[in-house]
C-alpha cells in the first residue's frame, strides 16, 4: 500500500486510488470475499497514512465485496467502514471480471 501511494504522489497525481484485494467477481468463495474486504481496508489506512499530500491529492477508496448488495452484505459493510474514514471520493471495485450483465 505504501509503495502505491509513494509512485502516485510522486506523480503528482490528482486522484489517488488506494491498494485493494480484488477477488473475481465470479468467484463463489464467500470467505475469499470477506477477507478482500477486510484488507481492503486496512490497506486504505495505511494509504491515508502513506500519504504525503492530503489536501493536494485525494485519496479515493475502492468498495470491495463481491456481488453481496443485500442490506447488510459485504460490500455496504466496506462501503460503511470507507465512509467512516471521510475520503473525498470512492469507487466501486471487483466488477468487470465476467460477471453476467
Amino acid at each position: 500500500p505504501e509503495d502505491s501511494i509513494h509512485h502516485q504522489n510522486n506523480i503528482g497525481s490528482d486522484i489517488m486510488m488506494q491498494l485493494d484485494d480484488v477477488v473475481s467477481s465470479i468467484s463463489t468463495d464467500m470467505d475469499r470475499f470477506a477477507e478482500a474486504s477486510d484488507r481492503t481496508l486496512r490497506w486504505l489506512d495505511r494509504c491515508i497514512s502513506a500519504n504525503r499530500n492530503p489536501e493536494k491529492q485525494n485519496l479515493f477508496g475502492i468498495v470491495q465485496g463481491g456481488l453481496d448488495t443485500k442490506p447488510g452484505g459485504l460490500r455496504e459493510a466496506n462501503l460503511k467502514g470507507m465512509i467512516a474514514r471521510d475520503l473525498p471520493g470512492y469507487a466501486i471495485g471487483g466488477l468487470a471480471g465476467g460477471e453476467e450483465k
